[in-house]
């Protein structure tokens, strides 16, 4: 089982996006994902939960850190 991470600083954009989801795209199943998020807004967060969702992923925790940001762990099942 591989754990994947990813960090993104700054405001969120499109391009940004298209990283997001070519990048989990390589996530296989029963590895872990995290993506931690230093500027979001509750749309990023929909977005990104959508995009695993979309992937089979599965959130296992989401929230802000001591450090403030923002991080979703989830797990790939199929």
């Amino acid at each position: 089982m591989s754990h994947y991470r990813m960090e993104i600083t700054g405001i969120i954009g499109l391009s940004d996006y298209s990283n997001i989801y070519d990048y989990i795209g390589v996530v296989d199943h029963h590895d872990k994902f995290t993506i931690s998020l230093s500027e979001v807004t509750q749309d990023n967060i929909n977005i990104i939960c959508s995009f695993l969702n979309d992937k089979n992923f599965r959130i296992t925790n989401q929230g802000e850190d001591v450090d403030g940001k923002y991080y979703i762990h989830a797990l790939k099942y199929k």
